[in-house]
Formats: C-alpha cells, sequence, structure tokens
C-alpha cells in the first residue's frame, strides 16, 4: 500500500512537472510565435509596398535572385580566411569550399571587370574599405590628408574617419562642385605634403578629372603621397566601361561599396595594381576586418557574374542614358534640374533644387506616397543648400528605359507643381514598373531551381 502510494506521488509529481514544462514551453512558443509573424508581416509588407515602387535612390540597388541565393546558404555562418592570412594554415575548415569561390571566380572576375593586377575584398561595406584605406596609406599620425570637400560632393563621414587617426584633414581646392582647383592644389600639395588624397564624390554629376589631378599631385610632391579615388557611387560605370578607370588615369587605388551602380551585395572592394600597394593594404585588413563575411562575398561573386556575362556595359550604358533623359524631361517640366549648364550629368545621378511649396523633406515624403522613392538631401552641391538627389541605376536594373525617364519625370512635376493626387500617381507608377523585365540577369528558371534545390537542402519544400 506504502509503495503504491509511492508510486502514485511519483507518477504525479512526474506529471505535474510535464504539464509545468509544457506550459512554459507553449508560452514561449507563444510569444515566439507572435514575435515571428509581427517580423514577417513587416518584411512581407515591406516587399509588397516596394513591388509596386521605384527607387530613386542613388546609393542603393537591387540585388538579384540569383544574388540572394548566398544567404539561404549554410557559408552565411562560416569564416573563411585567406591561407595567405593565416601562414598557409587553413583554421576553419568549414569554409575552405566557399572561400574557393572568392579566389578561383571573384577576385579573376573583379581584376578583369577592374583593370586591375590586384583586389582586396575584405571590406563589408562603404565605411569599412574607407577605414581600411586611411588605415594602409593615411601614413602616421599628424600626417596630412586631402578629401574631397561636401561642397563639391563628398562623403559626409571621410574628416570625421581621418580626425579618428589624428591626420590633419585639408579639403581638396575646387572651383565648383566638378572641377578641382590645380593651380591652388599644386600649392597645397608643395606646401602641406600630403600623405594620401582621397577622392571622395558620393553625390557627382560629373567624375572628377582624375588624370589631371594626378598629374598635378605628382608634379608637386616632395615626398610619396598615394591617391586613392573611392567610387563607391560610380564602380558598375567604371566596370560597364562608360567612365574612365581611375589606374589607367594614375591613381594608386580605387574602390569602394559594391551596392550603388553596381547592383551588388552591401559590401565593398578596392582595386590595385602594384604588389607592393596591395601588401600595405592587406596588412591593414587582416587587423582591422574580421573576415570578408563570406555569404557576402558570395553575393558579390553571383552578382558579378551576371554583369560581365550578362549584359552590364549594356546595362551601365542605360544608367547614364536614363539620367540624361530623365533630367531633361524634368527640367522641360518645370523643375529646377541642376547642371544645365553642362547638359546635366554624365552619371546616374540627377539633382533637383528646392521647390517653392515643400521643404525637400515634404517633397520626398509625398513622391513616396506617389511611389517614388528619392534622397531628401540637405547639401546639394551645385545649390550649397538643400534639394532632392536622385539616381536612376535601380530603375535601370529593373528594365526601364528613356521613355519610362520622360513618364516618372511627368509624374514627379505633376504631384510636386500640379496639385496630382499621390494614391492616382502611385497606380501610374505601379503599372509602369509592372512594364519592366530585371535586366542583366541570369535566366529565371535557373535561378528557381537553384533556390529550390536550396530550400529542399534545409527541409523546406518550395
Amino acid at each position: 500500500m506504502v509503495r503504491q502510494l509511492k508510486v502514485q506521488e511519483t507518477e504525479l509529481a512526474v506529471n505535474k512537472a510535464v504539464n509545468n514544462a509544457v506550459s512554459v514551453a507553449g508560452v514561449d512558443r507563444s510569444k515566439a510565435a507572435d514575435a515571428f509573424q509581427q517580423v514577417s508581416d513587416v518584411l512581407f509588407g515591406h516587399e509588397q509596398s516596394m513591388a509596386k515602387r521605384i527607387s530613386l535612390v542613388p546609393s542603393e540597388n537591387t540585388l538579384s535572385a540569383a544574388a540572394r541565393l548566398a544567404y539561404l546558404s549554410d557559408g552565411y555562418s562560416r569564416y573563411y580566411f585567406n591561407a595567405e592570412e593565416v601562414g598557409g594554415q587553413w583554421g576553419f575548415e568549414a569554409g575552405e569550399a566557399l572561400g574557393s569561390v572568392q579566389d578561383s571566380i571573384l577576385i579573376p572576375a573583379l581584376k578583369r571587370v577592374g583593370g586591375a593586377n590586384y583586389v582586396n575584398v575584405a571590406a563589408v561595406s562603404g565605411l569599412t574599405c574607407m577605414t581600411a584605406v586611411f588605415a594602409a596609406f593615411g601614413g602616421a599620425p599628424g600626417a596630412t590628408v586631402f578629401s574631397v570637400p561636401l561642397r563639391a560632393g563628398g562623403h559626409p563621414d571621410t574628416r570625421y574617419v581621418g580626425h579618428k587617426f589624428s591626420y590633419r584633414m585639408e579639403r581638396l581646392p575646387v572651383l565648383d562642385y566638378a572641377t578641382v582647383d590645380h593651380e591652388r592644389l599644386a600649392d597645397m600639395v608643395s606646401t602641406l605634403q600630403p600623405s594620401m588624397i582621397y577622392a571622395d564624390q558620393s553625390t557627382a554629376l560629373f567624375a572628377l578629372d582624375i588624370a589631371a589631378l594626378v598629374r598635378t599631385v605628382r608634379a608637386s610632391q616632395k615626398v610619396p603621397c598615394h591617391i586613392h579615388v573611392d567610387s563607391s557611387h560610380l564602380n558598375g560605370l567604371i566596370w560597364g566601361g562608360v567612365l574612365p578607370n581611375p589606374l589607367d588615369e594614375g591613381a594608386d587605388s580605387y574602390g569602394g561599396s559594391t551596392h550603388k551602380t553596381f547592383a551588388g551585395p552591401h559590401k565593398a572592394v578596392v582595386l590595385m595594381r602594384e604588389k607592393q600597394v596591395a601588401k600595405r593594404l592587406l596588412d591593414a585588413t587582416m587587423n582591422i576586418i574580421s573576415h570578408p563575411h563570406t555569404a557576402s562575398t558570395l553575393a558579390l561573386t553571383l552578382a558579378l557574374i551576371e554583369f560581365e556575362h550578362c549584359g552590364g556595359p549594356q546595362y551601365a550604358q542605360q544608367v547614364c542614358s536614363n539620367a540624361k533623359t530623365l533630367a531633361r524631361a524634368l527640367h522641360r517640366a518645370g523643375l529646377p534640374v541642376q547642371g544645365d549648364d553642362r547638359d546635366y550629368t554624365e552619371t546616374h545621378q540627377v539633382w533637383v533644387g528646392a521647390i517653392d511649396s515643400y521643404t525637400h523633406f515634404e517633397a520626398s515624403a509625398l513622391l513616396f506616397k506617389a511611389g517614388i522613392v528619392l534622397n531628401p538631401y540637405a547639401l546639394v552641391p551645385s545649390l550649397r543648400a538643400p534639394g532632392l538627389r536622385m539616381g536612376v541605376n535601380e530603375a535601370t536594373k529593373l528594365g526601364l528605359v528613356e521613355s519610362d525617364m520622360e513618364e516618372l519625370a511627368s509624374i514627379v512635376a505633376d504631384v510636386l507643381l500640379r496639385d496630382m493626387d499621390p494614391d492616382n500617381a502611385a497606380r501610374q507608377v505601379a503599372g509602369l514598373k509592372a512594364r519592366r523585365s530585371e535586366r542583366c540577369v541570369l535566366p529565371p528558371a535557373m535561378v528557381h531551381e537553384a533556390w529550390r534545390r536550396m530550400l529542399a537542402l534545409q527541409g523546406i519544400e518550395a
């Protein structure tokens, strides 16, 4: 009898423990499910929203379905260090096969399209890349570095990064937002003897004349001066052959982020021709960047395969043609488009001055309701005042052509100048986008099958 009671007590205790565990686990699962649903709703809502909108943000681009495949892979979780960085030995075996893609496919392709002998793909963003370049080439604390001033389109964070290295940051002398003052530059180089010229243009209708800048610096320098071109905004146009390669113009290195005119992942690269230059950068990136983020490296590889073999040069040419068409059409529609004395633009960007009826933020918000996404910009270089910064890179990647730019310009003008109902405009924008198909991509059937296989390996039926 006592034994029976003890058994019953034990069973009750076990059942109580199980019930408590299920209850606690159930509460946790419920909270997790609710949180997951909340996040997934935001993700799905974003997809539905952007599927109907056209982005004219010059610092963004869409990542193709092929390149996104990399982020479904287990490779996202793995380290990859080039064997050169760890004494010829592999420290993380799981990443070796994935990393071989970087060495055997990505870097050779970047050398081809980028006209380089050496490539560094360690940086995981444009600012990481900037920091690595400063560390490698800026010199000792107290050295002088020149960068592009904000009024000529320089990046707003360059001086901050330089000051953190204790460099003396000087503004590159300019005559206007697109032209270097070479007479003053020669005097400044001769007097200040900079260790590096960091030619950064994040807001540019016209690329700086790097060949002329190099000639001036080389003729005036008394000590070695590294010339780096931050081409983050222009990489796709350089690699597509519509803008000059900075290495051909005498720069020591160039590069930057890979998600603007080049439609790749958020990552960055640096391209060089001299072995010693590459060694200095490798010494820096080995110590300040943990690893290149394997999934992003794979995504960049896939994006570059599409660029090189599926019409990258044609895309780059279309970007420049679309930008000029959009600028001209906006001007004809009555908007204060900048650069009219030089036929507006030779890059992906278009700048519009302030609209009397709206602040630049109000104008951007109104156009967002109308299905058009763009940058309200605090300092348009040609105005030294707020305005709107546009870029046609993503719209071009999604298949839009010159006639679409004319239609977009008309919608922008109707919304901002003629009180067009934003809801009506949004329907027009959605229809315009639906007419086109993404360019510079691998065959959809091939990519769909790759996604199906990847999901199946993870136990997900597609």
